[in-house]
């Protein structure tokens, strides 16, 4: 019986970072077999209408992938309606599902580590998904596995399975009611970072468009695991001005896997180790997330400055 499962890209109006993305998505020989779906929003203001054009043009030449599969948005959804409809298609249509976005750069064995790790942890639901991205991690030598558990949504590449989303909350009246009601759910929220309560009460008010925010709460809610390797196989490159949902210091800044590995010893679920869990955390605790805001600030009132000049 053939395998459902498909790749799934998101993007908007950067055709060159698509383009780096892909070259890089392509080093992985799996590609080959493989379906890929593109989601592809529409543009939001005229300015940026050549670009969204340019990143289909690009998507219409593409070959590489057994079949390439394009929902070109007829207007902008925004970043989390754009997400939560292609996770909705994905989850509906296929049975496994790899994500990447345009702003990834993936290792030659992204493909494999992620299908690999949708086998090894099928059958445990508490493993809400696999993520192909971490921290830099410093580990004993005598540490025998090439996976860590968590309890944090990573967005920067990953794998999931379709009846893992079923539950999954996306209205704002149900988020704001399980964030009201549900016992120690801010307290579960924010042991994974503090910069997560805060970031559900803005998509929740409007104030950010986002879909990952959703995801973690679900993870949280249910006290799910999320898998992340020791060695991330995954960079982003997308810090700079054309990125819709970033800005500021790349915090992101992490070795990435050569790609010469392709089998990988997974832990079980269930296999804690708190000394990595805390090297995972560590960018997320107040002290990192207060330094991040100073410089990101400075960064912006400099910017503003130069423009006025």
């Amino acid at each position: 019986m053939e395998r459902s499962i498909i790749i799934g890209v998101f993007c908007y109006n950067r055709a060159a970072k698509l383009k780096t993305c892909i070259e890089a998505l392509l080093k992985n020989p799996e590609c080959a077999s493989m379906d890929i779906v593109f989601f592809s929003d529409g543009y939001k203001k005229e300015a940026d209408k050549q670009g969204i054009m340019e990143v289909r043009a690009y998507i219409d030449s593409l070959t590489g992938f057994r079949n390439v599969i394009k929902h070109y948005r007829d207007r902008n959804y925004s970043t989390g309606p754009n997400f939560q409809t292609g996770l909705t298609f994905l989850s509906e249509n296929y049975d496994e599902f790899i994500i990447v976005e345009d702003d990834l750069v993936v290792s030659p064995n992204y493909i494999k580590y992620l299908m690999d790790g949708l086998d090894f942890y099928r059958k445990d639901k508490s493993v809400f998904c696999i993520t192909a991205y971490v921290f830099p991690i410093t580990k004993e030598k005598t540490y025998p596995y090439d996976t860590i558990v968590y309890k944090r949504f990573c967005s920067y590449g990953w794998a999931g399975w379709a009846d893992r989303f079923d539950t999954v909350i996306w209205d704002k009246d149900q988020l704001q009611h399980m964030m009201d009601t549900s016992p120690g759910f801010k307290k579960r929220m924010n042991a994974e970072g503090y910069d997560l309560v805060r970031m559900l009460k803005k998509q929740i008010s409007g104030v950010i468009s986002t879909w990952d925010v959703q995801l973690q709460a679900h993870v949280a809610e249910n006290q799910l695991k999320v898998i992340y390797p020791v060695l991330s196989k995954v960079s982003n490159i997308g810090f700079d001005e054309e990125s819709t949902n970033t800005f500021g210091i790349n915090y992101l800044v992490t070795p990435i896997d050569k790609g010469v590995k392709k089998t990988f010893s997974y832990c079980k679920g269930d296999y804690i180790v708190p000394e990595l869990q805390a090297q995972i955390k560590k960018p997320y605790g107040l002290k990192a997330l207060v330094t991040r805001k100073l410089i990101n600030e400075f960064i912006r009132v400099t910017n503003r400055v130069k423009k006025a000049g």
